[in-house]
Parts: C-alpha cells; sequence; structure tokens
C-alpha cells in the first residue's frame, strides 16, 4: 500500500494540518486581545513578537501545513470525482451546504489569510496599534476583514465537527460544541475593529 496514497494517512495528516492552524487561530486572537490594553501593550507585544526567533519559523511552519492542507483538500476531491465505483466513494455534501458554496467559501479564505499576511508584512514597526486603527476605519477593509471572518468561521465549523465527531461525540453535542468555539473566536477578532470604530 502506498503510504502517501492511503485515504485514511491522508486524512489524519490533513487533520493534524489542520489542528495546527487552529491552534494557531487560538494563539493569534489572544494575541489581539493585547490592543484592548492600549497602544503601549500593543505595540510592545508585536515588535517584540515580530523580532523573536520563533517568527519565521512559525510562518514556515504556517505555509507548508497550510500548502499541504490545501493540496490534499482539491487532491482527494479530484481523486472522488472520478474515482471508480463513484457511489462507493463520493463524499456528498450536505443539502444545505451545496458544493459550490462549500469550495468558495475555502478559496475565499485562502484569499484572505494571504491578503491579511501581505497587507500586515507591510505594516511599519514604529506603530502598528495606529496603523490596524487606520485600517479598520476604511469600509472597504472592514468589509474584507468581515467577508474573511465569515469564510473562517465556516470553515473552522466544517473542521471542528469532523474532529469531534470522530471522537465519538453525538452530533448535537458536536454540532453546538463547535459553534460556541467559533463564535467565541470570532467574537475575539471582530472586537478589534468593533473598539476602532467605538473608540
Amino acid at each position: 500500500m502506498n503510504f502517501i496514497n492511503n485515504t485514511i494517512v491522508q486524512k489524519k495528516l490533513m487533520a493534524f494540518a489542520g489542528l495546527i492552524w487552529f491552534v494557531y487561530v487560538i494563539a493569534h486572537v489572544l494575541s489581539l486581545s493585547s490592543f484592548h490594553f492600549g497602544k503601549q501593550a500593543f505595540n510592545d507585544f508585536y515588535n517584540w513578537f515580530n523580532g523573536s526567533i520563533i517568527y519565521w519559523p512559525m510562518l514556515f511552519v504556517l505555509a507548508a501545513t497550510l500548502a499541504f492542507h490545501v493540496f490534499t483538500a482539491v487532491t482527494r476531491q479530484l481523486g472522488n470525482n472520478v474515482a471508480i465505483g463513484a457511489n462507493r466513494y463520493h463524499h456528498i455534501y450536505p443539502k444545505i451546504i451545496p458544493r459550490f458554496i462549500a469550495w468558495s467559501g475555502a478559496a475565499m479564505l485562502i484569499a484572505f489569510i494571504v491578503f491579511h499576511f501581505v497587507q500586515m508584512q507591510l505594516l511599519s514597526d514604529l506603530d502598528p496599534y495606529q496603523q490596524i486603527s487606520n485600517i479598520f476605519t476604511q469600509p472597504v477593509m472592514l468589509l474584507v476583514y468581515i467577508f474573511g471572518l465569515i469564510a473562517l468561521g465556516m470553515h473552522l465549523h466544517h473542521g471542528l465537527t469532523n474532529v469531534l465527531q470522530t471522537l465519538g461525540i453525538s452530533s448535537n453535542q458536536y454540532n453546538l460544541i463547535a459553534i460556541f468555539i467559533v463564535l467565541l473566536l470570532l467574537f475575539g477578532f471582530i472586537s478589534i475593529p468593533v473598539s476602532v470604530i467605538y473608540a
């Protein structure tokens, strides 16, 4: 049996890559919470973090796991579409989530991640607090952020329900737990532009 082509192995590695990003999302929203403690606290933290020894290795791991996660998802879906005995192997999406919406949401999330990364790299280290405040006073940028969070929330819910189901938690339980976690994370992210708008 080819290790790389083993469906079970692929799913586990794909889930592991997703888990790394889930941990990062939690860490990211917690680090962003320093925004609520004022300019000095936020700038001090991010100037330290951006110059720390873990910054570039972390970016490498995130880029590698994202590339693997996307590549595996796409190749597995394409493989399902052309597999012999499609009725056995083909994944059927729930009627409330058409395939087009599921894949366009994932594509939107990837585009947002790339856009957000480039945007943050262009910020000056002198005053990131003020620059982020300036970004969220622009209606277009605020809309981009909101759509990015919607895409993130949908993908997190999808991933979390699959993981919790694998752990044997009942359908109603894993759905409610996943919704709670996603809403908690989205609340943390959206609190930044809200605090800027109502400052």
